[in-house]
């Protein structure tokens, strides 16, 4: 398998994760928390690296349709599209980028506080956010806990706009 092939939970797979009724087995479930919005093959044999058959349960998740390969991107950083996209220097990206993901983080922010309140730990660390990293690290933290105190469709609701968001 290709180790820069990026992985994403499908719609499928984030209901086996938010959903009461687990049908898969415990080792194909921590595979499909591990990929979470994103992740890519080799980021995922590091993180599993004790895992003798993970190509092989990879591939299961993928054909049961819990999993999904995305494109592959020509360098790991994602900022080549935005560039390919317009003719312009490649300052304007950043700036461009910052305010998109303090929108993306103004609305995590305030599903967070419609749904748990903004005494929640999962509201404080994304009020402090500042990075895409940060983000990123934070993001399943809030899923989890939407997911426990409102509803796991609520989680899912969130995780998808949130996606959209991003693209």
């Amino acid at each position: 398998m290709d180790m820069t092939m990026q992985l994403s939970r499908t719609v499928k797979g984030q209901e086996e994760i938010f959903n009461l009724g687990h049908t898969l087995r415990p080792r194909h479930r921590q595979i499909l928390f591990s990929v979470g919005n994103g992740i890519s093959f080799g980021e995922l044999c590091k993180k599993m690296p004790h895992c003798a058959e993970l190509e092989a349960m990879v591939n299961d998740l993928l054909q049961s349709g819990f999993i999904q390969a995305l494109r592959n991107m020509a360098s790991p950083s994602q900022p080549a599209p935005t560039a390919s996209r317009s003719q312009a220097p490649a300052a304007p990206a950043p700036a461009q980028s910052a305010a998109h993901l303090e929108s993306t983080r103004t609305y995590a922010l305030e599903f967070l506080a419609t749904l748990v309140g903004t005494k929640s730990p999962a509201y404080r660390k994304m009020s402090e956010v500042q990075d895409l990293a940060g983000f990123n690290a934070i993001l399943p933290t809030c899923y989890k806990v939407i997911a426990a105190v409102a509803s796991p469709h609520q989680a899912a609701e969130m995780e998808a706009e949130i996606a959209r968001r991003m693209a």
